[in-house]
Parts: structure tokens; C-alpha cells; sequence
């Protein structure tokens, strides 16, 4: 019952604050008060979606949000040397496992399959470069070599589309497509160098 009290007197507080609750007597209104009233209208719908949109925020602030120490709490999970050797790892077993995406890629760019090419690829954007090598590199300690980082990661994105457009029907070539896979194998070789420059005491 305290929460929904506290709840109905914060939407109180948010509507008092918006409209001021100005009691309307009995009396008629004058043709000026009412021509003031319309001309008011677009600012009522405003001030509706004002409240609308406090009432949503004191709902989540009094119901479900989380508290800013559980937050900063989260951010601050320590990171191991053995987290940031793991993270290069999953990238590099990406690039030479035998059950590796690379090596799916290899398998369907010798059979020319370009529908396999070009599905894979489509998900391969989110599942490897975002998932493992965005989290690989947040672990690089050189502003440098983080940038380096960031650009491998996004000639990565753009070598995934070099080989899908080169396996759409219409534009199927697959000396394009081999031509961005080589490049892909290049650019995930040159982000996993970027691991030799980490500064492992900070992880210490």
C-alpha cells in the first residue's frame, strides 16, 4: 500500500504541477474566456502528453528502476587477465577452429554455394564482429590501438557485405566474394595482434 500511496501522490504533485487544478465556479464563462480556452487547446494536448509521459517516468522510479548502486555495481565486475585471453581467444577460434565461422565460410565459398554465403552472412555481422571482437577490444588499454580496434571491426562489417552483395542473384561473382574473404582473414589476423599491446597489470 506505501508504494501505491507514494505512486498517487506523485501523479497528483505531476498534475498540479502541469495544470495547477484551477476549480471552474458555476458561472458562465465570457465570450473572451472562452475564446482563450480554444485558442489554449494545442497547449492542453501538450501539457497532456507532458503529464502522460511524468506519469510513465514516476511509475518506473517508484515500481521498477534499478537502483543507481546495483547499476554501477554491474559496471564495475572485475575483468581477469584470463577474461581478456578468453575474449581473443573466441575471436581467434572464430578465424581458425575447424568448427569456426571462417572455416564455414571457406566451405561454402569452395562449393560456390552463394545462398550459403549469403545467409551466413547475414548473421555472421551481430554474431562475430559485434559479439566477440566488440568485446574482445574493449579490453585493449592503448586509445591508439583502440581505435585501430574499432576500424578492424568495422572493415570486418563492410568485408561480410562485399561477400553477401557478390551472393545475390543478379550480382553473383564469386571472385568478389573471395576477394572480401581473404580480406576478412587479413583484418581478424590484424585485430588479434592488437592483444600483444594490452597492458595486462591493469587486469592484475
Amino acid at each position: 500500500m506505501s508504494k501505491l500511496l507514494t505512486f498517487a501522490i506523485a501523479n497528483l504533485l505531476v498534475c498540479q504541477a502541469v495544470y495547477g487544478f484551477v476549480v471552474h465556479n458555476a458561472a458562465p464563462r465570457s465570450t473572451m474566456q472562452l475564446n482563450v480556452e480554444k485558442e489554449s487547446n494545442m497547449s492542453r494536448r501538450v501539457a497532456m502528453n507532458q503529464i502522460g509521459s511524468s506519469l510513465a517516468l514516476v511509475g518506473v522510479s517508484t515500481f521498477g528502476a534499478a537502483s543507481p548502486a546495483t547499476a554501477k555495481d554491474k559496471d564495475k565486475e572485475p575483468v581477469s587477465k584470463e577474461t581478456v585471453t578468453k575474449s581473443f581467444q573466441a575471436v581467434r577460434d572464430e578465424l581458425e577452429g575447424p568448427d569456426g565461422g571462417i572455416k564455414t565460410l571457406e566451405s561454402l565459398i569452395a562449393k560456390e554455394d552463394f545462398e550459403g554465403v549469403m545467409e551466413f552472412t547475414k548473421g555472421y555481422d551481430l554474431e562475430f564482429r559485434k559479439a566477440k571482437m566488440g568485446k574482445a577490444r574493449k579490453f585493449i588499454t592503448s586509445k591508439e590501438e583502440k581505435e585501430k580496434a574499432v576500424a578492424l571491426c568495422n572493415a570486418v562489417t563492410f568485408d561480410l557485405i562485399g561477400m553477401n552483395k557478390g551472393s545475390r542473384p543478379g550480382q553473383r561473382d564469386i571472385e568478389q566474394v573471395k576477394k572480401y574473404f581473404g580480406e576478412i582473414q587479413a583484418d581478424i589476423n590484424s585485430f588479434l595482434e592488437l592483444e600483444k599491446g594490452i597492458d595486462m597489470s591493469i587486469y592484475d
